[in-house]
């Protein structure tokens, strides 16, 4: 990655924007099937993390910031396609209102039974596994702040993350495929599973 390559881009140089978009895509595709439920998600979230990144390269304030900010879009876009897949599979359950105010109703209802599950979830899997995560996607500790808080190596902490992270989503989606009405975003995550 050149920084000159950043400066043209954000300077409206579309070749150079193009270049850029190339030499990021495999680390985009990286991002994207590690955080999404599926490879066709993780393609759709590469698709729009770049046509954001062509869109607002001109407001990066910082060169360096472009990875975080890469991932952080390919984030955003994993969990929007998450909560698309699974919106039907979802009910209410807990008889509370809906607010009018804020995101829609529906939103609101896959936010609220997607913290429930994973709540159980989190409930159920091993102390350690459990403690690494809240530090660090609840808490958004550092992973060195949460490594010396849990007396562990920044490695150990890693791979222990890695690891809880992929427990959780095998066991959230194996609670969505084993849903009584089951949709077509229900049907599609059974697939993955098998």
């Amino acid at each position: 990655m050149t920084t000159d390559r950043i400066d043209a881009a954000r300077a409206g140089d579309a070749v150079a924007l193009e270049e850029l978009m190339r030499e990021h895509r495999a680390q985009v595709v990286r991002y994207a099937m590690r955080l999404c439920i599926s490879p066709e998600d993780a393609e759709d979230a590469t698709q729009e993390a770049l046509l954001a990144l062509s869109r607002y390269i001109a407001s990066l304030r910082e060169v360096a910031a472009l990875s975080r900010w890469l991932f952080l879009a390919v984030r955003t876009h994993c969990v929007r396609l998450a909560r698309r897949s699974v919106r039907h599979a979802l009910s209410l359950d807990d008889g509370a209102e809906l607010s009018l105010e804020g995101p829609n109703p529906e939103e609101q209802l896959v936010d609220r039974q997607l913290r429930h599950r994973i709540s159980v979830i989190m409930s159920e899997i091993e102390p350690s596994m459990r403690d690494v995560l809240l530090r660090r996607d609840v808490l958004g500790e550092s992973a060195s702040d949460a490594a010396a808080a849990l007396g562990i190596s920044v490695e150990a902490l890693k791979s222990r993350l890695h690891r809880a992270r992929t427990e959780v989503k095998g066991r959230l989606l194996q609670s969505l495929a084993n849903e009584p009405r089951q949709t077509s975003g229900a049907r599609s995550i059974s697939r993955i599973l098998r």
